[in-house]
């Protein structure tokens, strides 16, 4: 962000870190406990977060293209990317408000976190950042907020490649969930369908990569190692999840391995199957109604055309998120293609990012409607997709930057769940423009005027007579 926008890029910088100090600061007053789950959430504040400040910067850098002052820029920018970043955000508050009701264990953790970051994402962008922005514009009189414009606004035929992009995108999602459908039994993990849980004090820590390393190469089957911080006391210790009755042989052969790291048994646990499979029934219900209530707010907000694109833009991100992830971990590439816990917060983590990007257009389609009067509904469609591109661009690459460094030096677990952000934010991007924009056009015919006719508040223009002859 610094490198692209300079000191717009500091202010977006500094906006985020007040967000996080918000979020950690509510999570703490509330005695809660930042589990990946919640982590997951985190992630998805920062990348909404990001997001709407590159909304602002470049609302801005539009304005300016169109002869405004830097003062006028800045204010008009503000009031017309208002109305994005609430509908992005609520519509993603939707998801969070029904995974806390209808949710239980990881699931709900993360809608708690995810509904503390939208609530301090808004703020951040309309409060701090406007605060940061008018100060340096108005106060110090700073001429040049942003920097470098790598994307220039670009008048493409998106809808040109809508037909072979759409048939593409949902044959690999058929091929994804065949494969799911085929290796059920085999793809679900520890956290699904019950096992072992060990609690291991040592004396000397080991990185979880190098357990997990150790498990591999002594062909434990599946484990997972984590470390936990012990409520009121200063110490950690070490989470083994196994099968069922495997955990004293995963610790022999992880006490053989690493005889220095003095690891001992503490107690075990058993992970029923039946609580397992309640999280998954609760989180598949929960996914359910939140894809049903952002139907009923984007209807209500925009129309019913908009919130069709949008749903069947997120299921179509989901299945091929998960799919992808899958087929990876069949063929034992980049990921292991095991759904736990945390996975499960990840692709809920898809959710959000996909109806985020998808309510951006559709609010950017809205407005080109009444801005163009004259225009069909496809030169519409293709000039909205053309002025948010760059932003959609920006948003891919520095979330994408994010996503990659937690896959690089993370491990275990962490791999899986950012593998699974990536593929989300790359399908998430795609789907706003090849699949929840078609779905649209498609919806209405192609034909501008069955838009307005549906929607809840008819536009008229001036040539329109008021009154009958």
């Amino acid at each position: 962000m610094v490198l692209y926008y300079f000191i717009g890029g500091a202010v977006a910088v500094i906006s985020s870190l007040v967000n996080v100090i918000i979020v950690l600061g509510v999570l703490a007053s509330l005695g809660a406990t930042l589990t990946l789950p919640g982590v997951a959430a985190l992630v998805l504040t920062l990348g909404m977060g990001v997001d709407a400040n590159i909304l602002i910067f470049e609302r801005i850098r539009e304005e300016l293209r169109s002869g405004k002052t830097i003062k006028n820029a800045t204010s008009g920018a503000f009031a017309k990317v208002t109305s994005t970043i609430v509908d992005a955000n609520v519509t993603t508050l939707i998801t969070a408000s029904i995974l806390i009701w209808l949710g239980t264990g990881p699931v709900k953790g993360f809608g708690v976190t995810l509904a503390i970051g939208i609530c301090a994402s808004i703020f951040c962008a309309l409060v701090v950042t406007r605060f940061l922005v008018d100060f340096l514009v108005h106060r110090l009189g700073v001429s040049k907020v942003l920097g470098l414009s790598l994307f220039p606004e670009k008048k493409l035929d998106f809808f040109q490649f809508r037909k072979p992009a759409f048939i593409g995108s949902w044959l690999l999602v058929i091929a994804g969930v065949i494969s799911v459908v085929v290796h059920h039994d085999n793809i679900m993990g520890i956290d699904f369908t019950g096992g072992d849980e060990m609690t291991v004090s040592f004396e000397q820590r080991v990185d979880t990569g190098d357990l997990q390393e150790a498990v591999a190469a002594l062909e434990l089957g599946e484990v997972n190692p984590s470390y936990q911080s012990l409520l009121g006391e200063d110490r950690e210790v070490l989470k083994l999840q196994t099968r069922f009755d495997q955990s004293r042989d995963v610790l022999a052969a992880l006490q053989g391995a690493f005889p220095e790291a003095g690891l001992t048994e503490d107690g075990v646990s058993q992970i029923g199957a039946s609580v397992s499979g309640s999280i998954q029934t609760n989180a598949i219900w929960s996914v359910i109604a939140a894809l049903g209530g952002i139907l009923l707010y984007v209807a209500f907000r925009f129309e019913v055309g908009y919130g069709i694109g949008a749903v069947v833009a997120t299921v179509h991100d989901v299945l091929m998120t998960v799919g992808i992830f899958v087929l990876c971990g069949q063929f034992g590439i980049f990921a292991s293609g095991q759904f736990t816990a945390p996975m499960l917060a990840a692709i809920l983590m898809i959710v959000g990012y996909s109806i985020n990007d998808t309510i951006v257009v559709f609010d950017r389609i809205r407005e080109e409607l009444e801005l163009n009067p004259g225009s069909n509904l496809r030169s519409i469609i293709n000039l909205a997709i053309s002025r948010v591109f760059s932003r959609s661009l920006l948003t891919s690459i520095t979330t994408l930057l994010a996503a990659l460094s937690l896959y690089i030096f993370g491990a275990g677990v962490i791999n899986d769940f950012s593998f699974v952000f990536i593929v989300g934010i790359i399908t998430g991007t795609f789907s706003s423009i090849f699949i929840a924009s078609p779905v649209f056009f498609w919806w209405h015919k192609g034909d501008r005027r069955h838009v307005e006719e549906h929607q809840l508040t008819p536009k008229r223009y001036e040539w329109e007579s008021t009154s009958e002859d």
